[in-house]
């Protein structure tokens, strides 16, 4: 053998030896055994540890199995939406594309993210669980829905379309609300839904009107009306506004509670700064300005006049400002979560004679407007006096004389909202 073939098979070795050190340590580096090292199990098992790029029939099954379980569960929850019938066209297409999105993004997750399979399936199984608690909410505060409204007799107000008129009662006992009491809350509520606004009118306990059909032309308190059923509020206020009133709502203190609280309390704007007292069912310090108050605080807030200059013109203001605070909390879609407790509340411890359709269209046409709804609250005024009413014979009352002119106003602007007028002074929800 020639000097220059040996010196040949020398460099082909030197080279053969350095790449072999060289695929060592790169071995080293990924903790991979060198051939001369590894085993027959190490070998197959690194071969079978690279080789699936198609997954076993065992892990396509399980993976169907999570992502049909989170489809079923998105389609009942996306049904209950339907049938509950609350929410506008646009946010169920919103909610649709929503689920749709999380159907696909598990089952995509669970095809390339081997290694995090295993997270992937409790994620969908966690999303399955609360849609179908959801809808199981959702199902039941539709069956409610139907106890609130049975036996009501349906107008003919369509108010996705049309202006409406509410009285809301509110009755000075705790527990049933079918128990006859004065109404200490006398207010009303105009609505526009075609300009998106909200008028909201309160009227003293102590306004010393005529009880159309009851005092027989003598003059009462219109607490007193309350007395005789909420027809007799609702008529009284009929004819001090010349308006018609469509729809009722009475509440109770017990209601009132429940709601507040099933909306994780809501933010009250208060002109005066001011400590409720016991007698209003709690102590609050009320700060002028935004105060976030819970079921109890708000009650105690609404009933509060003994520690206000102005009394039950100033209660009445704050009255609204509650009122206000809830339809602020209740303009967003996510009202559909608590609309359960908040149906449940009104079933037990609240009365309306609006029919199934009629609340399924006006919480629809409220939540469509977004953004778009303002509100103005009106109080009417009067002087203190001392007078003889027609509910008590055993001397003169504290009552509240009507003002001409306010009463005036107030008409003015109820009639601006129903013709479609846009209010002044109205601020946005």
């Amino acid at each position: 053998m020639s000097r220059r073939r040996q010196e040949e098979l020398e460099f082909e070795e030197l080279q053969r030896r350095k790449k072999r050190r060289l695929e060592e340590s790169r071995r080293r580096r990924e903790g991979q055994a060198s051939p001369a090292q590894a085993t027959p199990e190490k070998v197959r098992r690194k071969k079978k540890k690279a080789e699936p790029e198609k997954p076993p029939a065992a892990v396509n099954k399980k993976k169907s199995i999570v992502t049909g379980i989170q489809a079923l569960a998105s389609i009942l929850f996306f049904i209950s939406l339907f049938i509950l019938n609350m929410l506008p066209v646009t946010y169920l297409i919103a909610a649709g594309v929503l689920l749709l999105i999380l159907v696909g993004a598990v089952s995509l997750a669970l095809r390339i993210r081997r290694k995090k399979r295993t997270y992937v399936k409790v994620i969908s199984l966690v999303l399955s669980c609360i849609m179908l608690i959801g809808t199981f909410y959702i199902f039941k505060g539709y069956m409610v829905l139907d106890e609130i409204s049975a036996n009501n007799q349906v107008s003919d107000v369509q108010v996705k379309e049309e202006s409406f008129v509410v009285y809301i009662s509110g009755i000075d006992v705790y527990g049933e609300v079918t128990a006859e009491s004065r109404s200490d809350v006398n207010m009303l509520a105009v609505v526009n839904p075609n300009t998106h606004q909200i008028l909201l009118v309160t009227t003293p306990r102590d306004y010393y009107i005529e009880l159309p059909g009851i005092s027989q032309g003598e003059l009462d308190k219109l607490t007193h009306a309350g007395i005789h059923g909420i027809d007799a509020s609702m008529a009284a206020l009929s004819q001090l506004y010349d308006v018609g009133i469509d729809f009722n709502v009475r509440v109770n203190f017990t209601s009132m509670i429940d709601i507040v609280d099933s909306l994780g309390g809501i933010n009250v704007n208060s002109e005066l700064a001011f400590t409720t007292s016991s007698d209003a069912g709690c102590v609050v310090d009320i700060q002028e300005g935004k105060n976030h108050l819970n079921g109890e605080q708000a009650l105690a807030f609404s009933r509060e006049r003994k520690n206000l200059a102005d009394g039950d013109n100033q209660r009445g203001k704050n009255q609204q400002a509650v009122i206000t605070a809830m339809l602020r909390k209740m303009i967003s879609p996510t009202i559909v979560i608590s609309a359960n407790s908040i149906l449940n509340s009104i079933k037990e411890n609240a009365e309306t004679n609006m029919g199934k359709s009629q609340i399924q269209g006006a919480v629809k046409m409220y939540l469509s407007g977004g953004s778009k709804w303002s509100i103005k609250s009106m109080a009417a005024e009067g002087t203190a006096d001392s007078r003889y009413c027609y509910s008590y014979s055993g001397g003169p009352l504290s009552v509240v004389i009507p003002d001409d002119t306010s009463v005036a106003n107030i008409k003015a602007e109820i009639d601006a909202v129903v013709n479609g007028d846009v209010l002044t002074g109205a601020e946005a929800l």
